[in-house]
C-alpha cells in the first residue's frame, strides 16, 4: 500500500487479519479480558511495525506522486548540468527560507488518571521568526539572515540587536515573514557580499522568490544567474530541503535541550521569559545547530538533489 502512495493505518492491518486470519484473530482475543482485547491487539501491531522499519507519521499529500517528482528532479538535473556545465561547485548557491518558534503549543498533556485535561489558558505560537540559510555547493556556508517581527527603528532595532551574536545578519520589521523589501535586501546586501563572480543561484518557485525584480537584481547588478527549482518539487530538488534542513532541525532540538532554562521576570520555573530574552535564545539556538551542519551534509545534500546523470546527451 505504501508504495501506491496509500494510506496504512493499523485499522488496515486488522482488517487484513480479519480476512486472512479469522481464526488466528479469534484465538487470540479468546485469550484476553473482554475489554483488554483490543487494545492489546493495537499494541502487538504497533510493536510489529516497529520492528519491521515502520513509523508512526502524520500522512501528507504530495501535489505529485513520487514516480512523477523523481522524473522531474531527472530532468532538472539533466538540464541543470548541460545549461550550468562550466560553473564549479564554489560558484553554485541554494537559498532556503523558513520560520522557526521559540516553543510549540503542547497537542497532547500529562494529566493525573482519572482527571481532566483542563488548562486555564490556550497557548499559541509565543515568538516567531524568519531564517534564511545560503550554501554552496562546496559545503560553505553563508551568514544566517534573521528577520524578527517589530518596529524598524524601535526598541529591538536599538536596544536588542547589539547584544545579538555577531557574524550573523539582523533585520526588522513589522511582519516576520519574507515579503519582496526584505527579500530585495538580502539580495543586495548578505548575497551580493558573499557572491562569487558570475555564480548560479538555486531558489524554490515562490513567486516572492522568483519574480521580475528578482532576475533583475541577479543578472544585473549581481551579475549572476538565477536558476528556479521546478514548482512543487523542492522535497527532492532543493538541495537545502534534501539532505541539510532535517539534520539541522534535529541539531535545533538538541541545542534546546541543552540550554540553559530561562527565568521569567519573577524567577517561577513556569514563569514565562521576556519577548527578549526568547528572541536572543532563539538566535543562539539556531546559530548552534547551523554550526553543527557539516560540509560534507551540504556537498551530500547538492549530490542528491542535483545527481549527475550517467548520460546526458
Amino acid at each position: 500500500m505504501r508504495e501506491q502512495e496509500r494510506a496504512l493505518t493499523t485499522t488496515h492491518i486488522v482488517n487484513w487479519i480479519k480476512r486472512h486470519q479469522a481464526d488466528w484473530l479469534c484465538f487470540y482475543v479468546a485469550r484476553k479480558s473482554p475489554s483488554a482485547g483490543y487494545q492489546s491487539l493495537l499494541s502487538l501491531l504497533q510493536r510489529f511495525c516497529h520492528r519491521h522499519g515502520f513509523s508512526r507519521q502524520r500522512p501528507g499529500k504530495n501535489k505529485q506522486s513520487q514516480g512523477a517528482l523523481v522524473e522531474v528532479c531527472d530532468k532538472f538535473a539533466v538540464e541543470f548540468h548541460r545549461e550550468y556545465r562550466g560553473f564549479g561547485p564554489e560558484a553554485i548557491y541554494n537559498v532556503y527560507e523558513t520560520g522557526f518558534h521559540y516553543d510549540m503549543p503542547p497537542k497532547y498533556i500529562w494529566s493525573a488518571r482519572g482527571g481532566d485535561a483542563k488548562i486555564s489558558t490556550g497557548e499559541k505560537h509565543s515568538l516567531g521568526m524568519t531564517a534564511i540559510f545560503t550554501v554552496r555547493a562546496n559545503g560553505d556556508k553563508l551568514q544566517i539572515l534573521f528577520v524578527i517581527r517589530g518596529a524598524p527603528g524601535g526598541r529591538i532595532e536599538t536596544s536588542e540587536l547589539p547584544l545579538f551574536p555577531r557574524g550573523h545578519v539582523y533585520a526588522v520589521q513589522q511582519k516576520a515573514l519574507m515579503g519582496n523589501t526584505m527579500w530585495n535586501y538580502y539580495l543586495r546586501t548578505l548575497l551580493a557580499n558573499n557572491l562569487s563572480d558570475h555564480s548560479v543561484v538555486l531558489l524554490d518557485n515562490l513567486a516572492s522568490h522568483v519574480n521580475d525584480d528578482t532576475y533583475r537584481i541577479v543578472h544585473d547588478e549581481l551579475g549572476s544567474q538565477l536558476c528556479p527549482i521546478p514548482p512543487n518539487a523542492t522535497s527532492i530538488c532543493q538541495p537545502l530541503d534534501v539532505g541539510v534542513m532535517a539534520p539541522f532541525k534535529r541539531y535545533l532540538r538538541d541545542a534546546w535541550l541543552t540550554e540553559e532554562m530561562i527565568d521569567g521576570e519573577d524567577g517561577d520555573d513556569f514563569d514565562t521569559p521576556t519577548a527578549g530574552q526568547k528572541r536572543l535564545a532563539m538566535v543562539k539556538r539556531a546559530i548552534v545547530a547551523w554550526d553543527h551542519v557539516s560540509p560534507v551534509d551540504i556537498r551530500r545534500s547538492f549530490e542528491k538533489a542535483l545527481a549527475v546523470p550517467t548520460n546526458t546527451e
